[in-house]
């Protein structure tokens, strides 16, 4: 797995020998539902996945995989400030994830 962010980098190694630290104000109780908190499953995928390697990607460098994460992380925080609309999302991601998927093909191709 390719992490461009060294503080999501060093917790996921800490979660890789058994640790459970979260970053600052994460609420780790259950959503609604009973859901589990996504750090939360991340941090048991991480832990329970011997075979996971985790290795950093240099942030902002034209890896269009890389772009393509980050773009779709700015998507989320707008819809999550209410500047996308929820229902936009399921139309929107497909779209940057299949515009991204090209661009990396044609680049190894």
């Amino acid at each position: 797995m390719r992490v461009d962010n060294l503080v999501a980098l060093e917790l996921l190694h800490e979660w890789q020998g058994g640790g459970y630290r979260m970053p600052d104000g994460y609420e780790t109780r259950l959503r609604s539902q009973g859901r589990r908190p996504s750090l939360v499953k991340l941090q048991m995928y991480a832990e329970y996945t011997p075979s996971l390697a985790f290795i950093h990607e240099k942030a902002h460098v034209g890896n269009p995989l890389n772009e393509a994460a980050d773009s779709l992380a700015k998507l989320g925080l707008r819809c999550v400030r209410g500047m996308v609309p929820t229902a936009e999302i399921p139309r929107l991601v497909p779209l940057w994830a299949s515009g991204a998927l090209a661009e990396y093909r044609r680049g190894r191709g």
